[in-house]
């Protein structure tokens, strides 16, 4: 016969299963980190070619001008330039006018869309392999430690954006060590943005991230141990 004793020790059984679970690390990936939904927005600016670009850039500089003061021979000259950029482009099927009024608008969404973090991972706990930067905030001194995606900050290229980018609060940093080098790590996600400056061979980089991790295990050789909870 089933009893209440026996009932009580099936729910915490139960309980207990579905803890352990929710502790499991989940592996994921840097497209994961982003949130899905502020990716999704319509950029005029995203298929146009290098000459395209180009023109519009040029057109719009035009336009500048011509609100300011200039001679009238130059305003005359400005204006017969900015028509036949403008006709140009519509010989091409684009609409300038409109895609320069959307500049201010889709910068505001791309800002989001590097900024916003996948709200399914914040509080989640999680393996992530890329590679790991160690430098001096040259504001203060502090230790810092990042996991990119790629060297690429290594090799006097841009940082990624914030929301693939992640500040790790880790006790003790794995060995061996050196200048983003490639790393696992596993731990508690947490959507928290934070910046640094740090020096990077013979030039600096400003960090900039919307992640945090709170680091049970990382390496820089090797692979991560089984995680405890797994059966």
């Amino acid at each position: 016969m089933f009893s209440l004793r026996s009932g009580v020790a099936l729910l915490a059984l139960l309980l207990l299963s579905h803890s352990v679970q929710a502790q499991l690390s989940m592996p994921v990936d840097w497209s994961m980190l982003a949130d899905p939904e502020a990716q999704q927005f319509e950029d005029p600016y995203r298929d146009l070619t290098q000459s395209q670009f180009e023109s519009l850039m040029a057109l719009a500089r035009l336009q500048i001008a011509l609100n300011g003061e200039l001679a009238e021979g130059e305003r005359t000259d400005s204006r017969e330039r900015a028509s036949e950029i403008s006709q140009n482009l519509r010989a091409q099927g684009l609409d300038p006018e409109w895609i320069l009024a959307q500049r201010e608008l889709v910068a505001e969404r791309r800002q989001r869309a590097a900024l916003s973090t996948n709200p399914k991972l914040d509080g989640e706990s999680v393996e992530l392999t890329g590679y790991l930067l160690v430098a001096s905030d040259m504001e203060d001194g502090e230790t810092v430690a990042y996991l990119l995606p790629n060297r690429g900050v290594c090799m006097h290229l841009p940082p990624p954006v914030p929301n693939r980018l992640v500040r790790l609060d880790i006790d003790k940093l794995p060995e061996p060590l050196g200048p983003c080098i490639p790393a696992a790590v596993r731990g508690r996600l947490s959507a928290n943005e934070s910046t640094a400056t740090v020096p990077v061979f013979d030039d600096t980089a400003h960090l900039w991230s919307s992640w945090r991790m709170d680091v049970s295990e990382a390496i820089t050789s090797g692979t991560l141990s089984p995680d405890d909870n797994e059966p």
